[in-house]
């Protein structure tokens, strides 16, 4: 047979393994079932009013009204990019040919470890057990579980992206390479999920500078300056054809919670009369919010032993439990690490462990350095708050860290290097062509199993001394009261069991592995395959078991159960507004997390909602006068016509506001104030039917005009049927020119205003609203959500595509191009 056929024919069978392995994890997919995803759920809500606008007209919109008075839909759902890496990433996520998305991510993760794998120079076969040891990683299978899937898409490209690179600077295939790194870096982004294209950038970086330091050190200046420039390109590519969802993000960020704050003030001191206190301003994230979810120091023992601190906040016990026993429930809070409750652990595996450690020992040249340097902070990233000298300096200091939360996300970067270094480890044992001398992998082999064994049975040994209480227990303490202490005993009980058992349990399929190593170093077995063939086994049987714990077939569910559906409160809102004859209304709903919670925003316009990059604006005036105090012209303002309330019977009850404002009114008069914090602290005091508040920065748009009040005048929106998020209109009629102010909320990069067709200005008052002088007689008024740069930019992500494309092919006709025979 052939070399190449061979090759090829390994190639098709191990990627039927993958489909096998990403068919049989998520076998009920094929009976037509789903996982009830809970970030799927809530995208499906909150997205409701664009889809079915876009079911309704074909057309497109990039902002919601369904949640937070509205607000751009960048993170929602936007127009189909122009981009090609967004064309193939639809393509590899396995919709496009009726299959089920999860099965297509899992796949992803399996076919792009192994790509990577391949270009750095591993076997096939070896490549498969690498493979099969990154996607099988517990987060990975966790984050499916919960439905972040733009994140989990975009991890599966992190080592392509790696590869790429290495195939350029250590292998010299430029070509080759360059188009791995530019593809995968391409798609990465478009799966617009930018935090996980940080960290792999930080991987890129260390892994960069350690290979520039030994090009220095072996004087190897002319490929350091091609593969540079190969890098470089790719990025141009990757970054142009993205254009508009890198550029569009960066032009949004700048105005959301991400973007820093504006104020200096605080809620408290509206309650108070004392001089405004100063706070440090900043163009981040909040540290203690951004900081939340850190991991513990200790809780990275998870890595090793999955369930030694407890596994997940709902994690399946069995009927052998204490928990069980005592409350016959077979889910229990078994977690007490430092994060306020999680899914389940992260678990790299005992053998991925393991070999990482046995890598460090018999891995030599600058894999050794990046790898380590790369999870050294990938951990002491993770670690959040629980480190606090060393993270608040990065988020301090490091370019655009501050504004990324969930520190904890960090040890995606472990995942990707730890598996790598294991592989490698492996490679350096197989490898015939440069055998490493028998006496250092044997020292190699007994340290690394000495040092992990060592661990475990040390945290065994002072388990002892463990309280196996965290911060959840201090919330549950004080949910359940007098009868938390017996609650607290069942689940230490359950927790040191699990602590144990685990630690059993890696203790044992590590050495099994130590012992299937030893022997074939020491040429009890011979053939490598024999190995690689058992530790596939052993990894798929460790990683495999730990999954199914957090997703299983429990988890999937007959679509149709999904399926949205109003609820009573949506039911009752619907007959209070058909009796009263009320449009274009909003809803505050208290019967729920009112801002964290985005299915009221399925049916409903919401002054609440969910979104992880709301207006900065926005969350201010939550946080002033809508949390802990309500603010009734501030929810008058909002045209809040009706609140939602917990009733006695726990069933929620609807009550109408009268004083609402509707969608647009005239002013009395209006008051400039000096800045931001002035701003929102006279909104404390405002009567919003009478007064506009004004920052002087708009002076020019109402000083030297007599905006008398015509008590005659009106101005009312019109209904549209279907309802388009991105325009609405007015009618005005008045004898004076009168000053407006519209119930939407401000937001001045997209919108644009119309009156009688022509362009006109508007500003911003009340904080968060939009106003308008409006010349007296009867007008039209349109605002127009037009998003230029958008449009802009995709025009760039086009000439972009283009070129890649002919950059690629050109590459490949140049390299397969064979000189003519003379």
């Amino acid at each position: 047979m052939k070399p190449i056929l061979k090759k090829t024919l390994i190639h098709c069978g191990i990627i039927l393994i993958f489909f096998l392995v990403a068919g049989a994890y998520m076998s009920p997919a094929f009976e037509g079932k789903v996982i009830q995803q809970g970030d799927v759920l809530k995208w499906e809500a909150m997205s409701k009013e664009q889809r079915d606008f876009h079911d309704k007209t074909g057309e497109y919109t990039t902002w919601t009204s369904s949640m937070f008075s509205g607000m751009p839909s960048y993170h929602v759902t936007s127009p189909p990019s122009k981009s090609i890496f967004s064309k193939i990433q639809n393509i590899l996520n396995l919709r496009a040919f009726g299959l089920n998305g999860d099965v297509g991510i899992l796949l992803l993760y399996l076919l792009g470890f192994y790509v990577a794998l391949l270009s750095i120079g591993v076997s096939p076969w070896l490549s498969l057990l690498g493979a099969l040891a990154f996607g099988l990683g517990s987060y990975n299978i966790i984050i499916i579980e919960a439905g972040h899937i733009t994140k989990a898409y975009a991890m599966s490209m992190m080592a392509p992206i790696l590869g790429g690179m290495l195939l350029v600077l250590q292998r010299k295939k430029y070509v080759w390479g360059g188009i791995l790194f530019a593809l995968a870096t391409g798609i990465q982004i478009a799966c617009n999920h930018i935090q996980i294209t940080y960290y792999t950038m930080l991987i890129g970086l260390i892994l960069g500078i350690v290979y520039f330091v030994y090009a220095l050190k072996d004087k190897e200046f002319k490929p350091l300056i091609i593969s540079v420039g190969v890098l470089l390109v790719g990025c141009a590519f990757a970054i142009g054809a993205n254009a508009r969802l890198l550029f569009i993000n960066q032009e949004y960020v700048k105005y959301t919670m991400r973007g820093g704050s504006e104020i200096a003030v605080t809620p408290e001191d509206l309650y108070k009369d004392s001089e405004t206190k100063s706070i440090a301003t900043s163009n981040g994230l909040d540290i203690d919010y951004a900081y939340s979810w850190s991991y513990g120091i200790g809780e990275t023992y998870t890595l090793l032993v999955p369930g030694s601190y407890g596994g997940g906040s709902g994690e399946t016990v069995g009927t052998d439990s204490e928990f069980y026993k005592n409350f016959r429930q077979k889910q229990a809070p078994l977690y007490w690490g430092d994060q306020p409750f999680t899914s389940g652990p992260v678990y790299f595996g005992a053998i991925v462990i393991f070999l990482f450690i046995l890598g460090l020992f018999i891995v030599k040249g600058p894999e050794r350095w990046w790898i380590l340097l790369a999870t050294i902070l990938s951990i002491l990233m993770a670690w959040g708050k629980n480190l606090m000298g060393f993270n608040s300096f990065l988020f301090d200091h490091l370019p655009l860290y501050n504004k990324f939360r969930t520190p904890s996300m960090s040890l995606v970067m472990a995942n990707v290097t730890m598996v790598i270094m294991a592989v490698l480890a492996l490679k350096t044992i197989f490898d015939k062509e440069n055998p490493v001398d028998k006496k250092k992998l044997n020292l190699g082999l007994y340290i690394s199993t000495g040092i992990t064994a060592g661990f475990i049975l040390l945290m065994m040994a002072l388990s002892g001394s463990f309280s196996f209480s965290g911060a959840s227990d201090v919330q549950m303490a004080a949910q359940y009261g007098n009868q938390w202490d017996m609650i607290q005993d069942v689940l230490i009980k359950d927790r040191k069991a699990l602590f144990m058992a685990d630690s059993w349990r890696s203790l044992i399929l590590f050495l099994v592995s130590a012992i299937f190593l030893w022997l074939f170093i020491n040429e009890k077995i011979k053939q490598s395959g024999i190995i690689i063939g058992v530790l596939a086994c052993l990894v798929l049987f460790d990683l495999w078991g730990v999954d199914r714990r957090y997703l299983n077939d429990s988890n999937f569910v007959n679509a149709k159960r999904l399926k949205l559906k109003p609820s009573q409160t949506d039911q009752m809102l619907d007959q209070y507004a058909a009796q009263f004859k009320d449009e274009d209304y909003r809803v505050f709903d208290l019967s729920v997390n009112t801002f964290n919670d985005s299915y009221p925003s399925a049916y409903h316009h919401q002054i609440g909602g969910y979104n992880a990059a709301k207006l900065r604006r926005y969350q201010d005036i939550i946080d002033f006068y809508l949390s802990r105090h309500i603010n009734t012209g501030v929810l008058n303002m909002l045209n809040t016509r009706y609140v939602v309330v917990p009733g006695q019977d726990g069933q929620p009850m609807v009550q109408r506001n009268p004083d609402a404002l509707g969608n647009a009114w005239f002013v009395n008069e209006y008051k400039l104030v000096d800045d931001a914090n002035a701003e929102i602290l006279a909104l404390n005091e405002l009567n919003p039917a009478d007064t506009a508040v004004i920052d002087k920065r708009f002076a020019e748009m109402v000083q030297g005009k007599n905006l008398e009040r015509d008590s005659n005048s009106v101005i009312v929106m019109e209904h549209q049927k279907p309802y388009n998020p991105d325009y609405v209109v007015y009618k005005s009629k008045s004898s004076k020119d009168q000053l407006a102010v519209f119930s939407e909320v401000y937001y001045a990069p997209d919108w644009r205003a119309y009156i009688d067709g022509k362009p006109a200005d508007y500003f911003r008052a009340n904080y968060i609203l939009r106003a308008m002088v409006i010349p007296a007689g009867e007008h039209k008024i349109e605002f127009k959500n037009e998003a230029p740069l958008l449009h802009k930019l995709d025009k760039i992500a086009i000439i972009c595509s283009i070129l890649f494309v002919l950059a690629v092919a050109g590459s490949l006709v140049l390299y397969y191009r064979k000189p003519k025979k003379s």
